[in-house]
């Protein structure tokens, strides 16, 4: 099942997503089912993941901003 990731920190994300790719590189023979899941569960993860760096991005402009 897939879960939604809300507000998890970065780092958690990425760990996620290196555990993720991991699994699939030490499968000799990929269960389809399995791997859809976790591709599936990758792609809402790299979704959060962006819209996280975005966010960021924007704070530290804010921040920039309030500097000058």
């Amino acid at each position: 099942m897939v879960k939604k990731t809300g507000k998890q920190s970065l780092g958690k994300a990425l760990k996620e997503l290196e555990q993720i790719a991991q699994w699939f590189e030490e499968q000799e023979e990929i269960d389809v089912e399995k791997g859809i899941d976790k591709v599936k569960q990758g792609a809402v993860l790299i979704k959060d993941t962006k819209k996280r760096l975005q966010d960021i991005e924007n704070e530290f402009e804010e921040v920039k901003k309030s500097l000058k």
